[in-house]
């Protein structure tokens, strides 16, 4: 057997070893972990105030010009800072808290995080400088900081021993017994510069994330608004969003967790939103209540959401009809490795294994709530109400009567139907004695994508029916000769109106 000499040259005996990473240029490579938006970074800090036993968390962020040479000020800078009321940190506990992978509970799965990873880098996605206080009591807080321009200049070797030193003065005077202050000082990947803009984008998402923590009373302020729990299911009693309706009993599985013969359960609900009442609001609205946009699984690790998204329904496409109902996956942080969540706790990526589980009955529910939906919509259009239709049998008095039908006296009546007709023309006429039935095409290109697309209260939609309505009064007055006519002409006219509205082919 050949026996493999070190290179002539090279030092063996006594030497050390080579450090696992390279300090400097690792500090800058973990920038760049990904961290979607602000909200997720911030999240790793709520996160472990949480895991702390923290029941009011306060998120502070402000403007303040730094002292960047001896009286000279510098440049407004965003300061972001997040108190809270946890068991706080010893000298150990902190100064093992900065580094990566600095925890006492690593690979803990009781709580929410799991690999001490969360606060550096989460904070360095952000900042240049992190800076933590801690306390256990009030009187002695502790501070240690990470700077990245010390380390990748290569200023300092770590993190530097905790010592002790007074609360920033713009935290104020009700500091509690034991916490933890966290403080980004040298923002510089902030989307938006104002902290006003700041403030307010992080509350809807924040609220989303936590809302099941902050109905079990957590309480999340962010310079001292409390943030208001955001329910994508539209249905908890402790929101100001409810109206939908839960579908069908809850699922529950229990999945073999790795590694181990224990099970943990996952529990599956589907709920179902109110479309009679809500599918009159426009555009903006719907999407500005979270109706457009946010369908598709909410995935809740340990009472806290940690993804959104169109996953586990098969081969089912995602449709317009599927923004009106919604589906909440629970899990346990003990099967992690089945749903593939990582470190930034930023996803979901299911294994094969756990998708051959969920995915059948996920998907069979996902279709049955798109027809559920499908058919909503279809009885609305049977039935409901057209307020350019009213206003035409009100008007209609505004018009002659055409002499060889009848006197002045007479009046039309009219009535707006939805649905399939036997012809390809968008729209069908019927005059029943002084009845005149407008019957739109749903099945006609025109309508599928760009009619339907109009709320039925809206300035488009009635101005649309009213041209229509206005086109069917005037074929009351042809002859029996000219409506023949008028007919093939609506037949040539929708055949253009058709091909027109097509998508280009790609």
């Amino acid at each position: 057997m050949q026996t493999l000499s070190p290179p002539r040259g090279s030092r063996v005996r006594g030497t050390p070893p080579r450090p696992l990473v390279a300090d400097d240029r690792f500090i800058l490579a973990t920038r760049e972990t990904g961290y979607r938006d602000l909200s997720a970074a911030v999240a790793e800090l709520v996160d472990n105030a949480v895991q702390a036993g923290a029941m009011n968390v306060r998120i502070i962020i402000q403007e303040a010009r730094e002292r960047e040479t001896e009286g000279e000020l510098g440049a407004r800078r965003v300061t972001i800072g997040v108190l809270d009321d946890g068991g706080g940190m010893d000298f150990e506990g902190l100064w093992t808290a900065l580094q990566f992978g600095g925890t006492e509970r690593f690979d803990d799965r009781s709580g929410l995080g799991r690999f001490g990873m969360g606060l550096p880098n989460s904070s360095v996605s952000v900042t240049k400088r992190l800076e933590v206080y801690s306390w256990r009591p009030r009187s002695q807080v502790l501070y240690t900081y990470l700077d990245v321009d010390q380390v990748s200049q290569r200023m300092v070797g770590g993190i530097p021993q905790p010592e002790r030193r007074r609360l920033p003065a713009w935290v104020g005077h009700e500091v509690p017994q034991s916490g933890t202050l966290v403080v980004w000082r040298r923002c510089d990947r902030l989307e938006f510069k104002k902290a006003g803009t700041i403030a307010e984008k992080l509350r809807a998402p924040l609220g989303r994330m936590y809302r099941r923590l902050l109905w079990r009373g957590v309480r999340i302020l962010i310079n001292d608004v409390a943030i208001e729990p955001v329910d994508p299911l539209f249905c908890s009693p402790q929101s100001s969003e409810g109206g939908a309706e839960p579908y069908g009993g809850p699922l529950y599985y229990d999945v073999v967790v790795p590694g181990t013969n224990k099970t943990s359960r996952v529990s599956v609900r589907f709920t179902l939103l109110p479309v009679n009442q809500w599918q009159s609001m426009g555009p903006e609205e719907k999407r500005s209540a979270g109706i457009v946009g946010g369908a598709g699984i909410s995935f809740v690790r340990a009472h806290r959401e940690i993804d959104q998204g169109w996953c586990l329904f098969g081969g089912k496409r995602k449709e317009n009809y599927d923004d009106w109902w919604r589906c909440e996956v629970l899990f346990e942080p003990d099967l992690d490795e089945c749903f593939g969540v990582t470190h930034s706790k930023q996803g979901v990526t299911p294994t094969p294994y756990l998708r051959s589980i969920l995915e059948p009955d996920l998907e069979a529910q996902a279709r049955a709530l798109n027809g559920e939906v499908r058919a909503a919509f279809q009885r609305l259009r049977e039935t409901a109400p057209s307020v350019a239709t009213e206003r035409a049998n009100r008007n209609d008095a505004l018009l002659p009567v055409p002499s060889r039908l009848g006197g002045m006296g007479d009046r039309f009546s009219y009535r707006l139907a939805l649905g399939p007709i036997a012809t390809r023309q968008f729209f069908d006429v019927v005059v029943r004695g002084r009845s005149v039935v407008l019957t739109l095409n749903t099945d006609h290109p025109f309508y599928d994508r760009l009619f339907s697309v109009f709320p039925k209260a809206s300035d488009g939609r009635r101005a649309l029916e009213a041209m229509l309505l206005a086109a069917a009064r005037g074929y009351v007055a042809l002859s029996p000769d000219d409506r023949a006519a008028t007919q093939r002409y609506w037949c040539t006219w929708s055949d253009a109106l058709s091909a027109f509205t097509e998508r280009p082919r790609q």
